[in-house]
C-alpha cells in the first residue's frame, strides 16, 4: 500500500482512509511518488489535504469518486476561520491550497474532478451591476433577486453582445424595441419592474463606462390609467342577472 511508504502511525493510516477521500488519497499518494517526490513532501500534501477530507466527511451523501469545484470552494470559505495552525493562518491556508491544486491535478487525469459548469457570457456584466447595487445603492435582497431576474433576462435578448465591450455598439432603438416586445407579454407590476431594473442598469453601465449614451432615457415609459381596469360596459349575463334582481316583487313593490 502507498500509504503505508509514508506513514507508520496507525491512527494516521486509519484517519486517511476513513472518509469521503480514503480511497483517492490512496492513489494520489501513489502517484506522488511515482512522480518523484520526498516522502516528506508527500506527507505534507497528505496532511493538507486531511483538513479537506474532515471538511467533507460532514458534507453531501452520498458520496462519489468525484470531487467537484462547488466542494472545493465550500472548503476554502469555512477552513480559514476554523484552522487551528501555530504561525501565520494566511501562509498556512496558501500551503493548503497548495496541496489541494496538486490533488486536482491527480483527479483530472484519473476523470474523478468535475468543473464548473461554464458561466453565460453576460454572468461577470450582471454581477458587477448587482454588486454596484449592493454596495452602492444599498438595494435590499428582494430588490437585488428582482433586478437579477429582469436584467438576465435583456441580457439574454442581447446575446453575444451582453458582454461590457459589446454594450459600446448598444443603441436606444434596440432598448426600445427589446421593452416594446416585453411589454407585450406582461403586466403592469412586470413592466414597471423591468423599466426600473433597464434604467439602473444602463446607468450603471454609463458610470462603468461601458456606455456613452444616456440610455436610461430610452426606456419607453408606457401610459397606465386608474380607470384601466374597470370595464366600460356591462355584458349580457351581467345584464340579465341585474334584470333578475329588479324583477317579479321587486318591481310592483317599489
Amino acid at each position: 500500500m502507498a500509504l503505508e511508504q509514508v506513514w507508520e502511525c496507525p491512527t494516521t493510516l486509519a484517519k486517511l482512509r476513513s472518509g469521503p477521500l480514503g480511497t483517492l488519497l490512496e492513489g494520489f499518494c501513489d502517484w506522488l511518488l511515482e512522480q518523484g517526490f520526498s516522502r516528506w513532501s508527500v506527507r505534507t500534501h497528505l496532511s493538507h489535504l486531511s483538513h479537506l477530507n474532515e471538511h467533507l466527511r460532514g458534507g453531501r451523501e452520498p458520496w462519489s469518486s468525484t470531487v467537484t469545484a462547488e466542494d472545493l470552494d465550500g472548503f476554502f470559505q469555512a477552513y480559514p476561520s476554523r484552522c487551528r495552525h501555530r504561525g501565520p493562518r494566511e501562509q498556512h491556508v496558501r500551503r493548503v491550497r497548495w496541496s489541494v491544486n496538486r490533488f486536482v491535478q491527480y483527479l483530472k487525469r484519473q476523470g474523478r474532478f468535475v468543473d464548473p459548469a461554464p458561466q453565460p457570457i453576460y454572468a461577470p456584466l450582471r454581477d458587477a451591476y448587482l454588486d454596484w447595487m449592493r454596495r452602492y445603492q444599498h438595494a435590499a435582497p428582494g430588490t437585488l433577486e428582482r433586478r437579477a431576474q429582469s436584467v438576465t433576462q435583456f441580457l439574454q435578448w442581447l446575446g453575444p453582445q451582453a458582454t461590457a465591450d459589446g454594450l459600446r455598439s448598444l443603441n436606444a432603438e434596440q432598448v426600445e424595441q427589446f421593452f416594446l416586445a416585453y411589454a407585450q407579454k406582461t403586466g403592469r407590476a412586470g413592466r414597471r419592474s423591468m423599466q426600473s431594473a433597464l434604467r439602473t442598469f444602463f446607468r450603471f453601465c454609463r458610470h462603468q463606462g461601458q456606455i456613452l449614451q444616456s440610455l436610461d432615457l430610452a426606456v419607453p415609459t408606457l401610459r397606465t390609467y386608474k380607470l384601466a381596469t374597470v370595464p366600460r360596459g356591462l355584458s349580457a349575463d351581467q345584464i340579465q342577472q341585474v334584470l333578475r334582481v329588479y324583477s317579479g316583487d321587486t318591481i310592483h313593490n317599489s
